[in-house]
């Protein structure tokens, strides 16, 4: 929960792990690319992200789906994004290549750490967020992609972030959330199982 700059402090607490255990790759569902270095001071907020986690030396690289909005970063933020490892991918890229093409786009066997930004969901199934940005996921894209990661790799680590119940009156923005996170934890648990 909470924004986007919860990500940082999640990520920082990798660094002793991934010295036993190797490296981890991100994977990022959002609408925006949140690569900011630095806006009005800010190094460490909810624009900065994946910019933080893309410095450290045990992430192997970046997966940024579902990417349509270029008001977080601007066009020098997509170019440090590629020379620093990321792979960035638009919703619309996504529907042309398939779900299961995307997912094998995302290195193999690797250790992923996925974040998932509510906004990456399109408003009219996820009102509830402060940046809302048309042209989003459905349901079934991210879960079919979600999927695909648990047999692919290992799954080490996972947020949600930007739900504001407040703006959605309905709460299917909660709900969503809420069965977003079952379904990938049941499938990551079910993955470890089968690798037993």
């Amino acid at each position: 929960g909470g924004d986007h700059s919860i990500n940082i402090p999640c990520i920082n607490a990798f660094a002793e792990d991934c010295e036993k255990n190797g490296p981890i790759h991100i994977v990022q569902i959002d609408a925006h690319l949140d690569f900011v270095d630095e806006r009005h001071g800010v190094r460490y907020g909810h624009g900065n992200p994946m910019r933080r986690a893309a410095e450290k030396s045990y992430v192997s690289g970046l997966s940024q789906l579902g990417i349509r909005n270029v008001s977080s970063t601007a066009k020098e933020g997509y170019e440090d994004a590629r020379k620093m490892g990321s792979d960035i991918l638009s919703v619309r890229q996504i529907r042309a290549l398939g779900t299961q093409a995307v997912a094998e786009r995302v290195p193999a066997g690797a250790r992923y750490y996925v974040t998932i930004d509510i906004d990456g969901f399109d408003p009219s199934i996820a009102p509830g967020t402060g940046t809302p940005s048309h042209g989003g996921f459905i349901y079934y894209e991210v879960l079919e992609i979600l999927a695909a990661l648990t047999k692919r790799g290992t799954v080490v680590g996972i947020d949600l972030v930007e739900v504001a119940p407040d703006y959605d009156h309905s709460g299917s923005t909660s709900i969503l959330a809420a069965q977003v996170l079952m379904n990938l934890i049941g499938r990551v648990m079910h993955a470890r199982a089968e690798k037993r």
